[in-house]
């Protein structure tokens, strides 16, 4: 029983240190450069560090957004909360074609580069599944 209690805390404060909130006043100004000029109408803004990477979590005109840069204030990763009807059409067949009985629950927009993914959380009454779909509507195994 100790061993686990040990195992659960080790899990939570090496978790932790994964991802720290950090004040405005610690982004360095070439990331926040980078992120006001891509981003001017950004509200709700929270800073954390992932890794060597600064990550913004905001919101724009009631959406969700989520930004990694690096340090340099280049933009590594743009996360996006999108309505299903925004999908490309490509994406919206690929789904019908593969996943019938299905609904669209959730979808989130991601720019990696210059390639953009779609993570697509479908449901029916029974079932829940979380999928990540290319721009061509190709269904592809990725961690976004």
């Amino acid at each position: 029983m100790k061993q686990r209690l040990f195992l659960a805390a080790c899990l939570l404060f090496s978790s932790l240190s994964y991802a720290q909130d950090i004040p405005v006043s610690s982004v360095p100004a070439v990331v926040m450069n980078s992120f006001n000029k891509a981003f001017p109408k950004a509200v709700k803004v929270e800073w954390e560090m992932k890794g060597d990477l600064y990550n913004a979590d905001f919101d724009v005109e009631r959406r969700d957004h989520e930004v990694w840069i690096n340090s340099k204030g280049a933009i590594v990763k743009h996360k996006q909360e999108i309505k299903s009807r925004e999908l490309p059409a490509a994406v919206a067949n690929s789904l019908k074609q593969n996943f019938k009985g299905f609904w669209i629950d959730d979808v989130d927009k991601y720019e990696v580069g210059k390639q953009f993914f779609y993570k697509i959380e479908l449901k029916t009454l029974t079932q829940e599944k979380n999928i990540v779909v290319d721009s061509k509507g190709a269904i592809v195994n990725r961690i976004l």
